[in-house]
C-alpha cells in the first residue's frame, strides 16, 4: 500500500515505509522475500531475538548473493573463452578458405 511515506510493507510482523527509485512493486517482492527469509531462519534458529533473526537472515542473503555472483563469473569467463575459441576457429578457416574471406568481407 503506497502512503506518503512510501510503500508500506510488512517483513516479520513489523510495518516498513520504503521509499526508493525501484517501482513500488519492486519493493513489494524485495520485502516479501525479507519476511520469507527472516521467517525460515526462524523456524530454524531457537531465539526469539528479532535483531539476531535479522542478522542470520542478512548473513544468508548475502551468501545467496555472493554465490549467484560466482556463478554468474564463471559464467561470463565459459562464454568469453568459447567465444575467444570461435573467432579463433572462424580465422583459422578464413586464412584456409580465401572465398570465406572474401564472403566475409563482402558482406
Amino acid at each position: 500500500m503506497a502512503t506518503n511515506d512510501g510503500e508500506a510493507v510488512q517483513i516479520f510482523g513489523q510495518v516498513y515505509h520504503l521509499r526508493g527509485g525501484a517501482d513500488a512493486g519492486h519493493m513489494r517482492e524485495v520485502a516479501r522475500l525479507v519476511d520469507e527469509k527472516m521467517n525460515l531462519v526462524a523456524n530454524q534458529v531457537r531465539t526469539a531475538d528479532s535483531y539476531r533473526i535479522a542478522v542470520l537472515t542478512a548473513i544468508h542473503i548475502a551468501d545467496e548473493l555472493l554465490s549467484s555472483r560466482k556463478r554468474q563469473d564463471e559464467t561470463e569467463r565459459q562464454f568469453r573463452e568459447k567465444s575467444e575459441r570461435l573467432a579463433a576457429l572462424i580465422d583459422e578457416i578464413e586464412r584456409e578458405t580465401p572465398e570465406a574471406a572474401f564472403l566475409t568481407a563482402a558482406d
